[in-house]
């Protein structure tokens, strides 16, 4: 026992038994209090395998084990649109987030984007607004308050039907590594992405790459004031949607409702027949 153990309190205690009983108790003490502080939060956890776990993320090559999902976990299994973009979201940045905005009750799915400052609240406002869910996908674990002051969003969000959703254990702090790792089930989770404001060069570029990866189509947005969409890298244009908004409103709304209808085969499930 004291091999396995290395250098513990065990390993210093002649009753080694006696020790170990001790320290079970305490973990089984510490993990009742902290199921209990979840479901006081109404946290759930969702584990690979669970018939709630969304499929979607199946399509990942490295697939979380688990998700702590706070408020309705039903809704990560439904039909979505990720809409992420800037933290330093320009005029039009926004602008165009809100028009997207504007065209979700006509969609009629729930919205996945990160909670960050800028594109991401605007979308989770505008879903609310629009009466449809919206999904929050931590860098963070469950309980810890990043970026500050969004409680009341957060709470808005549960409000509304959405969930809160994080693959981090449940006090874990935020680093840009847990960000980027973040974004590939913001991708993965939803039928299409649009990026409503990002650069080549970016926290956004890494969801926009990871969308490529797993074949889900992208809706790429402009004002007449932007630049043209040259910048954009090449890899990405083949199979998705380039719109200037507001002239090219019918194709772009034409785009999204034929992705969100169609029945695509999963990345997992195009694998499985090579």
């Amino acid at each position: 026992m004291r091999s396995l153990l290395g250098r513990s309190e065990l390993q210093e205690n002649d009753d080694g038994d006696q020790a170990w009983r001790k320290t079970r108790t305490r973990a089984l003490d510490t993990a009742k209090r902290r199921s209990e502080e979840l479901a006081r939060s109404n946290v759930s956890i969702i584990f690979q395998g669970d018939k709630e776990f969304p499929h979607q993320l199946g399509d990942l090559n490295n697939t979380p084990q688990w998700l702590f999902v706070q408020g309705n976990p039903n809704v990560l299994s439904q039909r979505s649109i990720s809409v992420v973009g800037s933290r330093k979201a320009s005029q039009d940045g926004v602008w165009l987030t809100r028009y997207v905005g504007h065209w979700l009750s006509e969609f009629g799915v729930p919205t996945v984007s990160g909670l960050a400052d800028g594109i991401d609240q605007v979308i989770h406002s505008a879903s609310i607004d629009a009466g449809v869910p919206t999904i929050a996908f931590l860098g963070t674990g469950i309980f810890t308050e990043y970026p500050k002051g969004s409680d009341t969003l957060r709470r808005t969000i549960l409000d509304s039907g959405g969930a809160i959703a994080t693959e981090y254990l449940i006090k874990e702090g935020y680093s840009a590594a847990n960000f980027v790792r973040r974004n590939r089930l913001q991708a993965a989770l939803s039928k299409l992405l649009i990026p409503t404001e990002w650069a080549v060069k970016s926290g956004t570029a890494h969801t926009v790459r990871y969308a490529f990866e797993l074949s889900r189509p992208v809706a790429f947005l402009r004002t007449p004031t932007q630049p043209d969409f040259n910048w954009v890298p090449r890899a990405y244009v083949p199979n998705n949607g380039f719109f200037t908004i507001p002239s090219d409103q019918n194709s772009f709304v034409d785009f999204v409702s034929r992705h969100l209808k169609s029945d695509s085969v999963s990345k997992t499930a195009q694998f499985k027949l090579l």
